[in-house]
């Protein structure tokens, strides 16, 4: 629904923008072009307003994805090398938090933003529809079929001229002072009650004819289709109003280039005739009448007398300025929301994302290293230590000082769960070793505001029993610090028991001390049993070479999905080699996950 809303808004200001461009030129085309191009070029403006049709990179499409609230970037996550000194689990999986405070996250209101939209839309759409049928019942209440075999005649003679196949019916009707024409598929000529020449009738019918030939009546409900979903915007009651005036001045256009120019004053005098005795009956949306004010036959008279066959050089700049135009359509563009498959393929990476999270490791867009929250549990000095990094609202914690080994001091904060052991010496001793022991080692991402939320004493414990009395009660971060004090074989025996219960997090915790080898058994073991949770754990840890090795596994596979987890650990160029392979291929879902994850 989110998507839908960008993609109208998108329309709505690229129509405009075309439009206003059209409009702005008018002083350069109205007295040179044909007044037959200065109707239809209206044409891409509206297709402009329905159509998302757009291509990779357009003006407004960038502007609408910087808003696009969900964007993957390609920060590859760093991990120290483990190293089991000290006792210490150095196991620095990254886990990234969004600083938002749930006490003022705001509504969303795009549901409520679609439900007005799409009610006044249908409002609108049903109202026009019944104004039309009210005037079509209005009008046949009063028609009387015409009989008169001369006038048939007449009107069967202009239908050949205009080589329309199409059966016209014709009527008159006292309600009426102008000649109009109603209906789409089977189309109706209405006169009023009066006596008219055959001359007249001849100009009529031709003008009314043309009216059917060009399908008026399709284009008018085009532009109150346009009309109704972008109810909102303003300028397109300007397109509609722009659209309506031309109409008439370009069908007047074609009735005199049929005539020939002697006919020019008998055409004009016929016009004024029907205005002067007035119209008690106007309706645009179910007609096309023959006139319909002074002002508007004002300019069409104008209009008639300056038609004349344009010179070859005034075609060439309509042509060129038109195709101008269509550049302006494509380069205006709007936001492209992503397909239904790339939404699915989106969803699969949004799922391996949140195991991710859940087992400690998600990525950022933030390049401030403050930005992204860590947290881990460490075995140090006989202490179990839960501590995070990078923290922001510190005021709701309880603080103190730290001098740390290098003689540098640090604000440590305590949570609620911590803040008893704020004063106790042992605590902070072996709290300030670890955090020592952490800025040493150049953990990434550097250690700053760092906030204890869990201290445990162990060194009277019997670990095994700890260790998995935090297995069972799901204590990811307490069976991490432990986990160092196993010897290798009880660690791979863990491996295999974590894997084969899905404890998806508990594997990632665990994973730094794994060997390259044991990585590439398990990434294997997880790519063929369907885990993706377990194998974007392990990307953390791979080789590039590897890496690549999936990434030609899954492209040449066509799965996008997994493909798709491996971008954020690909370098810049890598990203961009794969964008330039998809494209020669053909394959637009893996160029369009690439870019947004590039760009």
């Amino acid at each position: 629904m989110n998507a839908f809303i960008k993609t109208l808004l998108s329309l709505s200001v690229s129509g405009t923008l075309l439009l206003l461009l059209i409009r702005g030129s008018k002083p350069f085309y109205k007295n040179r072009f044909s007044q037959h191009w200065q109707y239809y070029i209206w044409i891409i403006v509206v297709l402009r307003f329905l159509l998302p049709i757009t291509p990779d990179t357009t003006i407004v499409g960038s502007l609408f994805e910087k808003f696009n609230e969900t964007e993957i970037t390609d920060e590859k996550q760093v991990t120290p090398n483990m190293a089991d000194t000290a006792g210490i689990n150095c196991n620095e999986p990254v886990r990234t938090q969004t600083n938002t405070d749930p006490g003022t996250d705001a509504p969303d209101i795009i549901p409520y933003l679609f439900f007005t939209w799409s009610t006044l839309a249908f409002v609108l759409f049903i109202r026009k529809i019944t104004i039309y049928q009210c005037f079509i019942q209005h009008m046949k209440a009063g028609n009387n079929e015409v009989s008169d075999i001369k006038l048939l005649n007449l009107l069967s003679d202009c239908e050949e001229k205009l080589k329309i196949r199409a059966k016209v019916g014709l009527y008159q009707n006292a309600l009426i002072h102008s000649p109009m024409m109603t209906g789409f598929i089977h189309p109706d000529i209405i006169l009023p009650v009066r006596e008219l020449e055959e001359k007249e009738l001849s100009y009529i019918f031709t003008h009314e004819l043309i009216h059917c030939k060009r399908k008026d009546m399709y284009y008018k409900w085009l532009i109150q289709t346009a009309a109704c979903v972008h109810w909102f915007n303003p300028f397109v009651y300007l397109l509609e109003k722009e659209v309506n005036r031309t109409c008439e001045l370009s069908c007047d256009e074609t009735v005199v280039s049929l005539l020939g120019d002697k006919a020019k004053r008998e055409y004009g005098d016929m016009l004024i005739s029907f205005v002067t005795t007035g119209q008690q009956y106007k309706n645009t949306l179910a007609s096309v009448t023959l006139t319909e004010s002074a002002e508007q036959l004002k300019e069409r008279l104008g209009a008639i007398m300056r038609t004349n066959r344009k010179s070859k050089s005034v075609k060439m700049i309509t042509a060129l300025f038109t195709f101008t135009l269509c550049i302006c359509f494509a380069a205006a563009g709007a936001y492209a929301a992503p397909g239904q498959m790339q939404e699915k393929e989106m969803q699969e990476q949004e799922q391996s994302e949140q195991s991710m999270e859940e087992s400690g490791i998600s990525i950022s867009d933030d390049e401030n290293y403050r930005s992204i929250y860590t947290q881990h549990g460490y075995f140090y000095d006989s202490y179990i230590i839960e501590i995070g990094w990078n923290v922001y609202g510190d005021a709701y914690f309880a603080q103190t000082e730290f001098v740390l080994e290098d003689g540098t001091a640090m604000k440590v904060y305590f949570t609620d769960t911590s803040k008893d052991h704020i004063a106790d010496q042992r605590v902070i001793a072996a709290a300030s070793g670890l955090i020592s022991y952490l800025k040493n080692i150049n953990t990434y991402p550097a250690i700053e505001t760092p906030v204890i939320t869990k201290v445990i004493y162990a060194g009277d414990k019997d670990m095994t029993a700890l260790r998995e009395k935090f297995y069972q009660d799901g204590d990811v971060y307490g069976f991490a610090a432990l986990f160092s004090l196993l010897s290798t074989t009880e660690q791979t025996e863990w491996y295999q028991k974590i894997y084969e219960a899905d404890q998806s997090a508990f594997f990632s915790a665990v994973i730094g001390y794994m060997d390259n080898d044991l990585i590439s058994v398990y990434a294997d073991k997880a790519d063929q049993d369907g885990k993706t949770n377990f194998f974007s754990a392990l990307l953390n840890y791979m080789q590039p070479d590897t890496i690549e090795q999936y990434a030609e596994k899954y492209y040449a596979a066509d799965d996008v999905a997994r493909f798709t987890i491996l971008i954020p650990y690909m370098t810049e160029k890598e990203q961009q080699d794969w964008i330039r392979k998809a494209h020669n291929d053909g394959k637009k879902i893996f160029s369009a996950v690439l870019s947004e994850n590039l760009f």
